[in-house]
């Protein structure tokens, strides 16, 4: 069964202990309701758009009854309560990755605009930090002696920075240049220029060899 919520609504302004938030309801492809919490705490709550709405909603109550409980319902290591799943936590699930997808596309907007001028590291979709140049980085990778720049800052300055879980995530360093800064699989993720040949710099070929690349 398909359960989805559009024309999502979220407000943080009067979220208080809840999301406050309105949506419409839709099941297997239909508008069958709306959905709707306060934001004080209260639990949400849906109602039926029409006839065909309501036996819809029946149906999604009788399938959410049947899942696995989510991560929001499970016990957790410090004694949190858990409950089954039941339609009102699978809506409450849906609007919790909605928001989360928002704030990633955010964080990763302003994290863009830093690249675009310099080198940035960290944890995917989480946090990062880094430094800029005096030029942006398309421009100095054009300049005679940019790549040399680039890799020598990435040798000396991000590479031993990087603790666990981190990675170089710029998309705008060709990996020819990352590689030969010493980044192994799994320390970077997957540029989206072409490799290029610059001074010492060794060339990589897009063949098969690359393959398994971090992502």
């Amino acid at each position: 069964m398909k359960i989805e919520l559009k024309t999502i609504q979220h407000s943080p302004q009067l979220s208080e202990e809840t999301h406050a938030f309105t949506a419409n309801l839709h099941i297997n492809g239909k508008h069958a309701g709306y959905a709707k919490n306060n934001g004080r705490g209260g639990a949400t709550y849906y109602l039926p758009k029409d006839q065909e709405g309501k036996v819809l909603i029946r149906e999604a109550e009788k399938y959410c009854e049947g899942l696995p409980p989510s991560d929001h319902t499970k016990n957790n290591s410090l004694g949190g309560l858990s409950h089954d799943m039941d339609l009102e936590q699978y809506i409450d699930d849906l609007l919790n990755k909605h928001i989360e997808k928002k704030e990633i596309a955010k964080f990763n907007a302003k994290m863009n605009k830093v690249m675009l001028k310099g080198i940035v590291y960290g944890i995917p979709d989480k946090s990062y930090s880094g430094f800029v140049y005096i030029m942006p980085m398309i421009k100095l990778l054009a300049h005679p002696n940019g790549p040399e720049i680039v890799l020598r800052d990435l040798t000396e300055k991000v590479l031993p920075s990087l603790k666990q879980g981190q990675k170089l995530l710029n998309t705008n360093i060709p990996e020819s240049i990352i590689k030969a800064a010493g980044f192994r699989e799994g320390q970077y993720v997957t540029p989206t220029v072409r490799n290029i040949r610059y001074g010492t710099i060794p060339y990589i070929e897009d063949d098969k060899n690359n393959r398994g690349r971090s992502r």
